[in-house]
């Protein structure tokens, strides 16, 4: 049995062009495997890191029947944050108080562009300890952070470029009280963030915690209070060690898969394309190597009907073609995993610019300007395998028909 890899390897250099073509076929589809992967791998790792950088943390805790509500911004579900700040400081977590509410931001002509009014969501930090949960202040590009007690405004870079804002700017807030009483007054817009979460970028409006405590008239009370574990595996576990003791306080926490489900979603949805993906170049590994393999059995009928005849068994001559196709496998996965590394390797290094796609449309993922890809090397050996055994795989089923002829017949063929 020495011999047939040898002569499997003569086969394939004697059909060369033929055998490079499938090898090719497999290599294209490999590639696209693996660079496909590693941008969806790298896209899910980088909108999990600006989700828990600039909107969820490790997760956020909340009065009784908030998350539901939370499209109507119930300011009457809030609650004191003394409450739960001892239980904070005990686990080691960062955390952050805010009061979320909906408004109008209102603006004239002179300074602006022109009048104009924007519904949204309105975001009331702590100057100070907001650090502790989140980026945002790192992410300045115009002016100054806010300060506490002042009537500052920050707004995300898309929203300000929209309104024609600049630093030093004045605007109106019009919204309700905790008791459903309207509410308006002045703001200075001091800065502009442009950080690498597009929802803050597009639609990002943030004001002093004690400013809004006084308008809104919530007494001290906050709508949520966000807490974070940092980013690594034992963040999450962290987290809800945390849960019981928060619900034993009459809260409920939330952690951050649920704050950011439209993105969750999406990972999902994400991992259901890339099945597809593998299916399909199933397919072309497939048939590429079933027609290689149909085409090469066939020219070679009388040929086998000899060896056949010359007293080579059948399973050496189903041998002998699997180990042609390992070989075709083998050569459409070397240059699948290579063109396959070859194309990721710029997208990981300078990434892909779509700013502008993203500039107007929200895809749910959290990544602004800059698509970039990571090496993954795990998706690399499955690929390899793939090809290789696939390749065997649809050949033993090819072979199968001529090895049902009889010697005579196949002698006869033409």
């Amino acid at each position: 049995m020495n011999y047939l890899p040898k002569m499997a390897f003569k086969n394939l250099a004697r059909y060369r062009k033929r055998t490079m073509i499938t090898a090719g076929a497999i290599a294209y589809g490999l590639m696209m495997f693996i660079v496909i992967r590693s941008m969806l791998i790298g896209i899910d790792q980088e909108s999990e890191m600006n989700l828990r950088l600039y909107e969820t943390a490790s997760g956020r805790i909340m009065a009784p029947g908030y998350w539901e509500d939370r499209e109507t911004f119930p300011l009457e579900k809030s609650f004191d944050p003394a409450v739960v700040e001892p239980l904070l400081e005990t686990s080691g977590a960062g955390y952050a108080p805010r009061i979320s509410f909906g408004g109008d931001l209102i603006f004239y002509k002179d300074p602006f562009p022109e009048d104009g009014n924007i519904p949204g969501r309105f975001t009331a930090v702590d100057p100070i300890r907001d650090k502790e949960a989140f980026a945002l202040e790192d992410s300045l590009t115009e002016g100054s952070w806010l300060t506490e007690g002042e009537p500052g405004l920050v707004l995300g870079y898309w929203l300000a470029e929209d309104i024609g804002a600049e630093v030093g700017y004045t605007v109106l807030v019009e919204t309700q009280t905790r008791d459903g009483y309207a509410q308006v007054f002045d703001l200075e817009i001091v800065g502009i963030i442009n950080c690498p979460n597009p929802e803050i970028t597009r639609s990002g409006m943030f004001l002093p915690l004690s400013l809004a405590d006084e308008y809104l008239e919530m007494n001290g009370n906050v709508t949520e209070m966000n807490v974070n574990f940092g980013r690594d595996r034992a963040a999450d576990a962290a987290f809800n060690r945390l849960v019981p003791k928060v619900e034993a306080l009459g809260l409920e926490a939330v952690n951050w898969r649920v704050l950011g489900e439209d993105f969750i979603a999406i990972s999902q949805a994400k991992a259901g394309g890339t099945g597809t993906i593998i299916f399909l170049i199933l397919i072309i590994a497939a048939v590429g190597i079933s027609n290689t393999m149909l085409m090469a059995v066939y020219e070679r009928v009388r040929e086998l009907g000899m060896m056949r005849a010359l007293g080579m068994k059948d399973r050496s001559i189903r041998a002998l073609f699997l180990w042609e196709s390992a070989g075709i496998g083998f050569l459409g996965g070397v240059y699948g995993v290579g063109l396959g590394a070859l194309v990721t390797w710029p997208i990981v290094r300078w990434g892909i610019d779509y700013s502008s796609l993203m500039r107007e449309s929200s895809f749910g993922y959290r990544i602004q300007g800059h698509l970039f890809a990571v090496w993954d090397v795990p998706s690399m050996i499955y690929a390899f395998l793939m090809g290789v055994g696939m390749a065997v795989l649809v050949a033993a089923l090819s072979t199968h028909r001529i090895l049902r002829l009889d010697i005579p017949s196949s002698l006869r063929y033409q």
